[in-house]
């Protein structure tokens, strides 16, 4: 029996994403519960995968963990550059994807952001820490990131050991792209100069 995902690959079944506005309101509601751990990409109510690649989907993986936390470590640096990091938070990018990266650097201070999260233009840099994620992090997301416009995004890519450095949005995907390797110093760009860290300190 194939499933409607299935049929609509095919080309007989047309699926209605959902809309963040829509995703909203069903949260608002309570028809959709709100979760930590699901996220709105493409329209799809999306489980986040933080594992380690092969390992149980539900698991959060050590790498990942502490990359994660790291990345978190550099919050009191960007305080000082005209703007802030968050971690596993929203970010809105209507029509139809609301993702929760790992990190992003937005624009400004955090009570700007009291009654609504950053948008596409608050945002100067999203980070997705990928395992076994890989695939969705530089397919789906990287599409949506681009699509929004936001200027860099930044892909820890555990599987292969680098760092994939994208800029420049040009539709569903980046103009440049660049890798770094263990031993290299990741640059994270804030409104006004830049972070740095070694590499190794997220590829761990």
């Amino acid at each position: 029996m194939r499933t409607i995902l299935e049929e609509a690959a095919a080309g007989r079944a047309t699926i209605v994403p959902w809309t963040v506005e829509q995703y909203h309101r069903a949260i608002d509601t309570g028809f959709v519960p709100e979760d930590a751990s699901v996220e709105l990409i493409d329209g799809f109510i999306v489980r986040k995968d933080r594992a380690k690649a092969g390992e149980d989907p539900m698991t959060i993986g050590d790498r990942h963990r502490i990359a994660v936390l790291r990345l978190a470590q550099l919050a009191p640096q960007f305080d000082r550059l005209g703007c802030f990091l968050q971690t596993q938070q929203p970010i809105v990018l209507p029509p139809i994807n609301e993702p929760e990266p790992d990190a992003a650097v937005v624009r400004g201070v955090i009570d700007d952001y009291l009654d609504h999260p950053p948008g596409a233009s608050d945002v100067i840099c999203v980070i997705e820490v990928a395992d076994s994620s890989l695939s969705l992090d530089i397919g789906p997301k990287l599409a949506a990131y681009a699509s929004a416009g936001i200027p860099h995004y930044i892909v820890v890519d555990l599987v292969n050991d680098r760092v994939l450095i994208h800029d420049e949005p040009a539709g569903p995907s980046y103009a440049r792209m660049a890798s770094i390797l263990r031993g290299d110093s990741l640059h994270l760009p804030a409104r006004v100069g830049q972070v740095s860290l070694p590499a190794d300190r997220l590829l761990l």
